[in-house]
């Protein structure tokens, strides 16, 4: 103290306040040990003096050597203050300097984050395929009664064999079992053609004979898919369908309908099905068909098992002779998908009848195989 005291005379004897050099280095860091090795003093420094803005005068620098360097005006306010120096740092600076560290522990905890979100969407099945860029498992038929997309990409060829239970209520019509052939081509420019073969076997209930029952072939129909867009690039993904039926004695029908669908979740799938059936006569003698389908399925292991519920709802009206008679079925259940390999799907959907003019049951089984 007794040296700092003896600096802070001399700088008062020779009537000087803090340099320019000192206001300088005031912007610069200091530590305990600028008071040991400061640049030595410049004698020169003591022509700065507070002259005011009108005067201006020269003064001989002063011929003043100095053995020991002699400790700034800073340094001394800082002694005299009764504080130790202590350095600011710039936070970003300091982790800057951390990021720095062999370790690096920050760019390991971001790599580790991004591989978390990469694990969350661990479901292949989703995965862009194809020049439509949609998900793998829209190519596999995932609901019965409820269509999503395109199922074949250009050039695919996939064949299915539909199994079709249906049983009456009490005093109903006969039990069917329709068996249907499908054979599904992929056309390109988001276009898909299907050519169906229909079969029929029915079976009476109760005490009639055997021979009552039968197996009749049915007819052929075709459909043909438009999708609008490529997937995700229009809400649902929409896709036109329209499809020309022709049985055995029976009317010329037409079926359009409005195919939706997507993906709510990882995992989640979702679609529904808006469709308009009508046979080609005469308004007094035709039927009509007004459905919904919908469908939501989680898949519990990739590319293999999957579960969900399906819905279906019918308005139907048929008229003969001037004559109307209509229904309205709602029929729902459980749905299974199980792909046993990635050619092969088998999808099972038992729908039971909520209403009294549904069905007691329509089952559903379909086996595709992809070539």
């Amino acid at each position: 103290m007794l040296a700092a005291w003896a600096g802070v005379l001399l700088l008062m004897a020779s009537g000087t306040g803090p340099t320019a050099e000192s206001a300088d280095r005031s912007d610069r860091p200091l530590s305990i040990f600028s008071l040991l090795h400061e640049t030595p003093w410049d004698p020169a420094c003591s022509s700065l003096l507070d002259l005011g803005e009108d005067e201006e005068e020269e003064v001989e620098p002063l011929d003043l050597q100095f053995r020991e360097p002699i400790p700034s005006f800073l340094a001394l306010e800082d002694i005299l203050s009764g504080g130790m120096y202590r350095q600011v740092v710039n936070p970003a600076q300091a982790q800057k300097d951390r990021s720095q560290e062999p370790t690096e522990p920050s760019r390991k905890m971001v790599e580790r984050e991004q591989e978390i979100i990469i694990k969350a969407r661990a479901f292949s099945e989703e995965d862009r395929v194809g020049p439509y860029k949609q998900p793998e498992w829209t190519q596999h038929r995932r609901w019965p009664t409820t269509r999503v997309y395109l199922q074949q990409p250009p050039g695919g060829i996939e064949f299915e064999q539909w199994l079709e239970i249906r049983v009456p209520k009490k005093g109903g019509k006969k039990n069917e079992v329709r068996l249907r052939e499908e054979f599904e081509f992929g056309l390109g420019n988001r276009m898909q053609l299907d050519l169906y073969l229909h079969t029929v076997y029915k079976r009476h209930r109760g005490s009639e004979s055997s021979s009552a029952n039968s197996l009749d072939w049915r007819g052929w129909s075709a459909e043909l898919r438009y999708a609008l867009a490529d997937w995700d690039e229009i809400f649902g993904n929409p896709t036109l369908y329209f499809e020309y039926i022709l049985f055995n004695d029976a009317e010329e029908t037409i079926e359009p309908k409005l195919l939706l669908g997507g993906e709510l979740a990882p995992g989640w799938h979702w679609g529904t099905n808006l469709v308009y059936e009508r046979e080609l006569t005469g308004k007094s003698d035709r039927t009509e068909e007004y459905k919904i389908t919908a469908g939501v399925s989680y898949t519990l292991i990739d590319k293999y098992l999957s579960r969900g519920g399906a819905i279906e709802t019918a308005y139907v009206v048929e008229r003969e002779d001037h004559v109307s008679e209509r229904a309205r079925e709602v029929h729902i259940g459980p749905s299974l998908q199980f792909r046993p390999i990635p050619k092969a799907h088998l999808d099972i959907e038992p729908l039971w009848g909520v209403t009294g003019e549904s069905k007691r049951l329509k089952m559903f089984i379909v086996f595709g195989w992809d070539f």
